[in-house]
């Protein structure tokens, strides 16, 4: 039996409720905890979020095709890109709701991970994702290389991410110690790579500087996700087929590399086939596109090759290619 005071100090775990783990992108990025993207500047990362972060927005498909069950809001923090003239123009290329993306006034005055500004403005916004980028501009007066004071700043922001069942990734550049592990490569002290419950680390192929890859190196709360690999191209951010559809990552070899290549060609082809003759219902496209087997990833990334335009009438989205002379509809 415990006493009174004990009663304010311990808890039993019989008092406790058991849940599951709900996420945001699985197994990557989850509610209520913390993870790291990080990566060699140049590599994507902030074209990763800024993706992430315009579907949640919008409501549209994550990487992997799953769909929330409703748009969220996010709080996006950058310090190294413009907000006027990069950062808005990005979410726009990636079709976000900007009402639904806000960042907190640093003309108002600096923030720190660990300040009361960050935690009321989660609470505010009712934000289910917030990023900040890149974690080093953001640390106040802590040194990242001191585990005492990243640990304490790191423990608070957890407290909040579990308070508010908020993701929060923190992205940061990568040391120059080469010869590391991916783990000890992120900036500062192990203790950021040790508080976040996934990592994630973005390069690219050898052979294909273009295409990037998502590498999960920790999960702690489940099986480590296979990789996944994107191209950042004029119409945004678009995932490569056959690798984030929950299926192991390719090899990569000429075989391999002319597969994927076919697939998205096939897509292209039947795409610009189809919406040669004027605009079709969305809806319309995507059966076809099922009925001949071609996956919603290959469609995905059809459309955004094409520019594909989207526009509604009658309350019906239909699809159009560029230049196509029949813009004008709402939406």
């Amino acid at each position: 039996m415990l006493s009174a005071e004990s009663k304010d100090v311990l808890v039993r775990y019989s008092d406790i409720d058991a849940d599951t783990i709900s996420w945001l992108w699985k197994p990557f990025i989850a509610y209520g905890k913390i993870t790291t993207v990080q990566g060699d500047p140049g590599e994507g990362k902030s074209s990763l979020m800024l993706s992430i972060a315009a579907a949640i927005s919008s409501g549209k498909a994550m990487p992997d095709g799953s769909h929330l069950s409703h748009a969220q809001n996010v709080i996006y923090q950058c310090s190294e890109d413009g907000v006027a003239d990069t950062i808005k123009p990005r979410l726009i290329t990636e079709q976000a709701d900007c009402s639904r993306i806000a960042f907190i006034n640093e003309d108002a005055g600096f923030f720190s991970l660990d300040d009361e500004k960050l935690r009321f403005a989660i609470s505010e916004f009712r934000a289910r994702l917030v990023v900040i980028d890149p974690i080093q501009s953001y640390l106040g007066d802590a040194d990242l290389s001191y585990a005492g004071g990243m640990r304490r700043i790191l423990h608070r922001l957890s407290l909040w991410a579990s308070a508010y069942a908020c993701a929060i990734v923190l992205v940061g550049h990568l040391n120059k110690n080469g010869g590391s592990k991916g783990l000890y490569r992120g900036l500062g002290s192990i203790d950021v790579v040790a508080a976040a419950r996934s990592v994630l680390q973005i390069d690219h192929l050898d052979d294909r500087p273009d295409v990037k890859r998502v590498c999960q190196i920790k999960n702690n709360l489940a099986t480590r996700g296979a990789d996944v690999f994107f191209r950042i191209l004029p119409q945004g951010l678009a995932w490569i087929d056959g690798v984030s559809d929950g299926y192991p990552a390719p090899k990569d070899t000429p075989e391999a590399r002319d597969n994927s290549r076919s697939k998205q060609e096939t897509g292209i082809g039947v795409l610009r086939f189809m919406l040669a003759q004027g605009p079709m219902k969305a809806c319309d496209v995507i059966g076809l596109f099922e009925s001949r087997g071609i996956s919603r990833r290959t469609l995905s990334i059809s459309k955004k090759m094409l520019a594909i335009r989207s526009s509604r009438k009658a309350g019906q989205w239909f699809w159009e290619l560029p230049g196509s002379g029949n813009g004008g509809w709402d939406g």
